[in-house]
């Protein structure tokens, strides 16, 4: 016969589960000395072990398995193993079905990477730009919602009739994070006829780069080109200047009533970053 520690080795079961199962009568040892009160297993416990942690491992209750260790009746046992299997059965197809729509769902994030790559970065260069007339709007907000400045910036384009002449632009002033921005939006007007917030962007000579790609890769953009004004010994000299060319504004629209283009894919998004700078000799 083994010890109890012995014994706990051989079947990889902790001592202090064998003493409760030997408490509620689940599993008597073999023998206990009278004068040490050492619990003693033979062999054939080694069989009844493996019978409890296999119905455990089906999930069968402790008291259940009690009665099942306690009759000698194959019906018995064969019901609650089929009413078991039954269970286990339907637990099975609902492992299945969770893998599969998680085998679904890894394929939609799969294709919709796929279906959006990364930016196009065009070749960085200097451009000479001229005084540029343009209605602005400025406001601290949430990036969420700068679909909402947008349209107050043209609804009072169309109030105070001016003709636009350019592609809408942003300056951001400051982000507090990735949601809260200090934002400028310009569009170059005709004709003011000294309306309040048409202002003067500036003249001189940027650094430039385009993005072909979603909003969210214009950090890219960014990075390049500031990386770029450094090499060539150039300092910033004023805010970066975002010119949506091609983006959710579409190029025709009516400014009493405009709407963001949906139809159009992110990828095919083209804005262009300037950066005004100069000599730093």
């Amino acid at each position: 016969m083994y010890s109890i520690g012995r014994f706990s080795e051989i079947c990889n079961i902790p001592v202090k589960t064998l003493r409760y199962y030997s408490d509620i009568g689940l599993l008597e040892p073999s023998y206990i000395d009278p004068e040490t009160n050492y619990r003693y297993y033979d062999y054939d416990k080694i069989k009844t072990v493996n019978k409890i942690i296999l119905l455990k491992n089906c999930h069968v209750s402790l008291n259940t398995i009690k009665k099942l260790m306690d009759s000698d009746d194959e019906i018995q046992w064969k019901n609650i193993l089929e009413d078991k299997i039954v269970e286990l059965e339907e637990q099975k197809e609902q492992i299945i079905k969770k893998i599969e729509e998680m085998n679904r769902l890894k394929s939609q994030i799969e294709k919709e990477v796929a279906i959006i790559p990364g930016p196009y970065l065009s070749h960085c260069f200097l451009e000479s730009r001229k005084e540029t007339i343009v209605y602005a709007i400025r406001e601290k907000i949430n990036i969420t919602f700068i679909d909402r400045l947008v349209k107050q910036l043209f609804n009072r384009v169309y109030a105070y009739n001016l003709v636009v002449d350019g592609s809408l632009m942003a300056i951001f002033h400051e982000r507090d994070n990735y949601k809260m921005a200090d934002v400028e939006l310009l569009l170059p007007v005709k004709n003011t006829n000294q309306i309040k917030n048409c202002i003067i962007l500036n003249k001189g000579i940027y650094a430039c780069l385009t993005v072909k790609g979603a909003y969210s890769e214009l950090n890219a953009g960014y990075d390049q080109l500031k990386n770029w004004i450094k090499h060539k010994n150039l300092r910033q000299v004023g805010n970066a200047v975002e010119i949506y060319e091609t983006g959710l504004v579409p190029l025709n629209f009516n400014s009493r009533d405009i709407r963001p283009d949906l139809n159009r894919h992110p990828s095919d998004f083209i804005t262009k970053i300037c950066i005004p700078v100069s000599s730093k000799d």
